[in-house]
């Protein structure tokens, strides 16, 4: 007996890239002969694309990305602004693997019944070619293609003709958000090769949908606005991503703004941005006209599917694409170093720093800064860098994660730990937690604390002040603070950036809301940044390093 179709066995690849009308001005030394041959070959162009948006419609380069992507990841996540073009491409592919994957399962869902008829009912009429709507017969015994403006399909269902050799025609089959709010046991059972859900689906569902695909490599694919910002869904899928590319956000200043992540929690998942601006089927200017003056916020979820978190986020100023760097990028690193007149490569001069936040039961956390003589942050390595430091949880305070788990390391192996990583670096100052650090603990020796067990170990620590936490979190803020709505350069950027490496300290900047306490999951990173910001470090050429008590290595 011959396996069921897989979903990653067909690969989409449909549609013909968009070509703008051409202005009147190239028009302006032609013959009227010229001018009707092209009218008419655009007509040509447009009849095809309507009669058969699958094979002949146009697309746009964010869908070909996705469809480049199809084999590559299981899970879609399509953000964009309104009217970015996200369900059209959606419902295009389920037409697609309903109609080339033999006997295909295809579910779509939305928000409730009213939704689901006008909204993706509708978009995947619309995807249908005109020779399968105009079959002799709308309803067979292996198909049924009735469908009405008002109703949608019948019986919330689309089957195509089989393909030949199927034993069944593909379908899809359209369900609500409301359905599974009364019954949690609609999401069980079934299996599909693809599953499209539009608008923003519980993410307890979310969770249960990801088994329905496994039969059949199925995909997934989801399609939404981010207009609630950071919700407990949002949180999962974008709390641990890494960007693959991104693009200036005109609407913005310019400011770089992610068009393709991949998820470092959920592996096989890929998030996409479309944009408004770079939708050409719509009137660009007029929303672009509507939207410009409004809330930063609002503009980046409306026009680029970016959530934020004003409401709980303690450093609102705080922008993946702008203040994580490669750490290849890092100045010191860069192979685009400045050179002298020799050709010899210039130094990128730095002062190190480095922060422990010390811990009892778990871990420890380490940061490592390096501050340049534009008093710019480069962090640039953390400890433990080996797995997630804290992860989403049922609140905005999260849970920790693996790494925090305890061990039964000693003040030996974290000094050990420490000289590793840092091999012949010349670190200026290190801080420490004034509390933790300098707590008093008996032992054979009598009374010791962490502080005095590193000093033994040749390792010179310093109690950070005791600033208050707020003004610590003050100092970090800005650092991050530069005018948005004005280009970045050398006079207007940010004074802090994190190395890609650094994924728990970015993922805390993104989580951390001051509300949770100590047990707060992501509290530990953000207070061995705060130590190092409310200690005021500052850059030292060589010369005032050399002639510093304070500097030492090994």
């Amino acid at each position: 007996m011959a396996r069921q179709a897989f979903a990653d066995d067909f690969q989409p690849d449909f549609g013909l890239p968009w070509v703008p009308v051409l202005p009147n001005s190239h028009w302006d030394n032609r013959s009227i002969d010229e001018v009707a041959a092209y009218v008419k070959l655009r007509q040509e162009c447009e009849a095809r694309a309507i009669a058969n948006p699958i094979a002949c419609g146009w697309t746009i380069p964010m869908w070909q990305e996705v469809m480049a992507n199809w084999r590559k990841y299981h899970t879609h996540i399509i953000l964009g602004g309104n009217r970015a073009s996200k369900s059209e491409l959606a419902a295009r592919l389920c037409v697609w693997a309903a109609c080339s994957i033999p006997n295909a399962e295809v579910r779509a869902m939305h928000v409730n019944k009213d939704r689901s008829v006008e909204d993706q009912q509708r978009a995947v009429w619309l995807s249908i070619p005109e020779a399968i709507k105009n079959l002799p017969t709308k309803k067979g015994i292996n198909h049924n293609l009735q469908f009405s403006q008002k109703n949608g399909f019948t019986d919330d269902i689309c089957i195509f003709p089989p393909l030949p050799g199927a034993q069944r025609g593909g379908y899809i089959k359209f369900n609500n958000y409301a359905q599974y709010s009364q019954d949690e046991k609609m999401a069980e059972g079934f299996k599909s090769h693809v599953i499209w859900a539009d608008e923003e689906i519980p993410l307890k569902l979310f969770q249960t949908l990801n088994y329905r695909t496994s039969d059949y490599h199925g995909r997934i694919i989801l399609t939404f606005t981010t207009i609630n910002g950071w919700t407990p869904l949002v949180q999962q899928l974008l709390g641990n991503v890494k960007t693959l590319r991104s693009a200036p956000a005109p609407l913005l200043g310019g400011v770089p703004v992610p068009l393709i992540q991949e998820s470092t929690k959920w592996p096989g998942m890929c998030i996409y941005y479309f944009h408004t601006e770079a939708n050409p089927f719509i009137d660009v200017q007029d929303f672009s006209d509507k939207i410009r003056g409004k809330p930063r916020d609002e503009i980046m979820a409306r026009a680029y599917g970016i959530p934020t978190k004003s409401l709980t986020s303690v450093f609102p100023g705080f922008n993946r694409e702008v203040n994580v760097i490669p750490h290849e990028k890092l100045p010191w690193l860069d192979a685009n170093l400045k050179t002298d007149k020799n050709g010899d490569k210039v130094e990128y001069a730095v002062t190190r720093y480095m922060s422990i936040d010390p811990a009892g039961s778990k871990n420890w956390f380490m940061l490592w800064v390096a501050i340049d003589a534009a008093g710019t942050y480069w962090v640039y390595r953390e400890w433990p860098d080996y797995d997630n430091w804290a992860e989403p949880g049922a609140n905005a305070e999260g849970r920790p994660g693996p790494a925090q788990k305890g061990s039964k390391k000693g003040i030996r192996d974290y000094v050990e730990i420490i000289r590793a990583a840092e091999e012949s670096e010349t670190i200026y100052e290190r801080f420490i937690d004034p509390r933790m650090g300098a707590a008093e603990r008996q032992s054979d020796e009598g009374a010791t604390t962490i502080i005095s067990d590193l000093d033994d170990q040749n390792l010179l620590v310093i109690p950070a002040p005791g600033v208050d936490i707020d003004n610590g979190l003050q100092m970090i803020n800005n650092l991050l603070s530069y005018d948005e709505k004005k280009p970045m350069d050398s006079l207007n950027s940010p004074h802090l950036f994190i190395s890609d490496r650094c994924q728990n300290l970015i993922y805390a900047m993104q989580e951390y809301t001051a509300k949770g306490g100590k047990d707060e999951a992501t509290k530990d990173p953000v207070d061995a940044l705060r130590y190092i910001c409310v200690s005021n470090p500052e850059f030292y050429d060589k010369l005032d390093m050399q002639g510093s008590a304070q500097t030492f290595s090994y």
